[in-house]
């Protein structure tokens, strides 16, 4: 599941030409990987009192329980309209360069997989968004989740443990994912986003696919 970005080098100035948005800070997180359990606050988009570039804390839940780390990282569509449905009209984006996920392969002579690691980004394009929804704490903190979906032929393979992906958007449809359109357009197959992939771990594997 999607919990490593890459933001490093984005222009949060084209972010905010390209939204409408408007920056309410100077300075914003950014890595060539991003780990999600670290709890970073990464630069998101969001209508929240006018439409504004803010951080926001990795993680939609304020408290994290110590035996489900994973909690409110990665947030399903398919449930959007009942378990997420207080915050169905919380929407935001993420701008990111990239993502990272990992194949599964056979690991003879052993019934643990290798896991290799592959870099996902949206071909012809510096950044794209993924598709979040967030929470306001009680102290005034905004957390986020990673809205995902059902994988696309390039992400079933590459997520083959799972076949899930995270929703991402171009301009046009992050621009509609935060005017409220219906989850359901920007799920898969409604919206197929144009992705590559780079095998970063080819040595573990005799034959990379991409």
């Amino acid at each position: 599941m999607c919990n490593r970005v890459d933001n490093f080098g984005i222009s949060i100035e084209k972010i905010s030409e390209e939204l409408n948005a408007e920056e309410a800070e100077e300075k914003y997180y950014a890595a060539k990987e991003v780990n999600a359990f670290d709890r970073p606050a990464l630069p998101v988009v969001l209508d929240h009192h006018g439409r504004k570039i803010t951080h926001a804390t990795w993680g939609l839940n304020k408290e994290i329980p110590k035996d489900r780390p994973a909690l409110g990282i990665n947030l399903t569509a398919e449930k959007a309209n009942t378990l997420y449905k207080n915050y169905l009209s919380n929407r935001c984006v993420i701008p990111v360069s990239g993502f990272y996920d990992w194949m599964h392969v056979s690991n003879p002579g052993k019934k643990t997989p290798l896991k290799v690691k592959h870099r996902m980004y949206w071909k012809e394009a510096g950044h794209f968004y993924l598709a979040g929804f967030f929470d306001v704490w009680d102290n005034n903190e905004i957390g986020f989740g990673v809205v995902t979906t059902q994988a696309n032929e390039l992400m079933t393979a590459i997520h083959n443990s799972k076949h899930r992906m995270p929703i991402c958007l171009n301009i046009e449809m992050a621009n509609r994912f935060l005017n409220d359109e219906p989850i359901e357009n920007f799920t898969y197959p409604a919206f197929d986003p144009i992705l590559t992939a780079d095998n970063l771990e080819p040595d573990k594997m005799p034959l990379t696919l991409f």
